[in-house]
This record gives structure tokens, sequence and C-alpha cells, in this order.
């Protein structure tokens, strides 16, 4: 049997006795919509101690099966609660624009993403998003200089400061987490490591990920903690890992929520095909 079938049938097994954290259905039915879900946290609350679903390579809709990272639009995945992006941005050498990359393809203007997060939270006053830019290509510096000239012109719709904000400060506005070469935005604690994406199998996965939240756990209060539970491996793409890795997840979740040792907080959760049930569990951890 193959490896790939293996995490298939797993991911059946998994399915059938939690619930599925797993949806690559491209559509978003009305009743998954979270638009308002941080209207409940207080505003002297640091956002560091929300706890927080996102995704990985957030605009990776395409590519095929060893390269697709999500399903929904940027615009679904606003309106089913997520909160956290990770993009890149590659600047055109021959042209004065910022390209955010999809694999090897170029999809979507940088600037446009922030008109799309910018016109949500013009609609739900409630809500804040964290952006994390990873740049990449042969002009990372020309990106860099043109994303800080984006940020100077919106400066009153964006957080770029390197501590955390309250809510009441984060509201409206794109708080900017820091990446590994743009350190523009809210210092973070990044639990997820380079090798921590190499999928050798469910154990050792969730394993790491339990991990990094108990990390996350005991930063959060005062740090923005990211835990990325993406992964690949050999012939196996970001698909076939989520299938098996969110339905753990959900089911981790939900024993963590009920447990005697019920967590204050798990910072930024950034997923690979979330479903709107494991939106909804990550949600309820606040």
């Amino acid at each position: 049997m193959g490896f790939p079938l293996c995490l298939c049938l797993l991911s059946l097994i998994f399915t059938t006795a939690f619930g599925s954290g797993f949806s690559d259905d491209t559509a978003l039915h009305e009743n998954s919509y979270k638009e308002k879900w941080m209207a409940s946290i207080p505003d002297d609350q640091l956002l560091s101690a929300v706890t927080i679903p996102g995704t990985h390579e957030s605009l990776t809709l395409y590519g095929g099966p060893l390269i697709q990272c999500q399903a929904w639009t940027l615009e679904n995945q606003l309106k089913a609660g997520l909160r956290y992006f990770d993009l890149r941005i590659e600047a055109s050498i021959f042209h004065n624009t910022l390209d955010v990359m999809d694999g090897h393809i170029k999809h979507t203007k940088f600037h446009d993403v922030l008109n799309i997060l910018w016109e949500f939270l013009g609609k739900h006053d409630s809500e804040t998003v964290l952006l994390r830019v990873t740049l990449q290509g042969m002009s990372i510096w020309n990106a860099r200089e043109s994303i800080k000239d984006l940020i100077k012109k919106s400066k009153d719709n964006v957080w770029t400061k390197t501590l955390v904000p309250h809510m009441r400060d984060a509201r409206r506005k794109i708080v900017f987490v820091q990446s590994t070469n743009f350190n523009v935005g809210t210092l973070n604690h990044n639990t997820f490591v380079t090798y921590d994406g190499w999928f050798k199998n469910i154990e050792n996965k969730m394993k790491t990920i339990t991990k990094h939240l108990k990390e996350a756990q005991n930063n959060c209060a005062h740090t923005i903690s990211l835990t990325d539970t993406s992964a690949t491996g050999f012939f196996i793409g970001p698909k076939t890992v989520a299938r098996v890795v969110n339905d753990q997840l959900n089911k981790l979740l939900g024993k963590l929520k009920t447990g005697s040792d019920k967590p204050n907080c798990f910072g930024v959760i950034s997923m690979d095909f979330p479903s709107p049930d494991l939106i909804q569990n990550i949600i309820e951890v606040n």
C-alpha cells in the first residue's frame, strides 16, 4: 500500500471518529461565516492572548496537488473567520509592482490584497487581521522598500510597531508580523522550525504540533506565538498531509478545551485547507 494511500485511509478513520478538520471545497456556505467573532474579545486584551486561526501560504490556491495550500479565496477566508495570513512577495524586475507568489505563478498584486483586507475591516470594525510577509526573488531590497512605502501611505490603517497591540488598538487595522526577511511589525515567537515542515508520519507531526502549542501557551500572554501545522514530503503535497493533520488537530483542540487544565491561549495557528469546524474549534479556545 502506497504511503499517500495510507494517509488517506488514516484520514477517513479520524474523520469518522472525531469530525473533519479538513476542507478543500472552494465554496463557503453562509452558515459557516464568522465575520465578527472578535467582537467578544475585550478591548484591553493583548492581541497575543487571542487564539487566532490562520492560513499558511494563504493565496496558494493553484499549482496542483504538490503545491496548492488553500481552497478558499482571500474573501472567503475572511468570512470563515481566519485572521492570520501568510504571503510570499516578489518585486517585478521589469514593472513597479509587487506580486503575491503562488508556487511559481503570480496571480495577485499585493496592493489588491491590502485593499481586500481593508474593505473587510471597514465593514467589520470589531476585527483585526495579522499579516506576515516573506520576500523572495531577485529584487528583495526593492520589494522591501516598496512595501514600506505602501505602509507609510496607509499608516492609520496598519500596526507596524514591535510591541504587541491591545485589541482596542488593533481593531480595523492590518497588524504586520515580522518574518525572517521583513522586519517591519510586531515581534513574534515562531514555534515552527525548518525541519518541522518535512512530513515523516502523523505521530511525529502531532507530537511536534502539541509541543509547539504548549510553547505558545507559555508565551502568548505577552508575545505573539505562531504555530505552523503545514508539511510536505516525498511526492506528498500539502493537501495530502492536511487531510490527516487537520483531523488530528481538531481532536487535540477538543481535548485541550474540555480538559481540567484548559489553556488561556494558543496564539496563532496556521493551517492548510482548514474546515469551518476546525476554525470554530480554534475560536472557541478564547
